[in-house]
């Protein structure tokens, strides 16, 4: 691990898209919902779907910074909802990852406050996650709840569905 003082936290601007992608492609390595022969080709979309999302303001993103090399991120993706009387915008904190050797120091905690702050910034009215196996306590910590939200099912012909004529 870096020298403490090396640690920083600093937000994302489009320029880091190529950083942002490692770190997401890291992230899904370890969950295993990718593969390493898939890495390169994910590494080049990645890249330009974070540059387009940041520079197009529909995303956040802050990274944790040892020395020269990012460790950690998180992300709020911004989207607009219906007419609400307290308004339209939506969050979603996402992609939050830290290095296995940097965690268990507050440094994802601190990473989704920043993302939480800008979501409130940006006047968000619902700001949301989605929480993998054994991390609900932790969130649950940090203010959120479980809400009523239902998945679609990845295979639709399997679920009951009503016929319109």
């Amino acid at each position: 691990m870096s020298d403490p003082e090396s640690l920083y936290i600093c937000p994302a601007a489009a320029y880091d898209a190529s950083a942002l992608a490692a770190l997401r492609a890291a992230s899904l390595l370890e969950m295993g919902l990718l593969a390493p022969p898939e890495k390169a080709a994910f590494l080049l979309e990645a890249r330009g779907e974070f540059y387009r999302m940041l520079r197009e303001e529909r995303i956040a993103a802050w990274m944790l910074v040892a020395g020269d090399r990012p460790v950690g991120c998180a992300v709020a993706l911004f989207w607009m909802r219906l007419p609400y009387p307290n308004g339209m915008m939506h969050a979603e904190i996402a992609g939050v990852y830290v290095e296995p050797s940097y965690r268990g120091q507050g440094f994802a905690r601190q990473l989704i406050r920043d993302a939480i702050d800008a979501a409130k910034a940006r006047g968000a009215r619902r700001i949301m996650l989605h929480a993998r196996e054994g991390t609900h306590d932790f969130y649950r910590r940090m203010g959120f709840v479980d809400s009523n939200e239902m998945v679609l099912a990845e295979d639709v012909e399997s679920a009951d569905s009503c016929s319109v004529t």
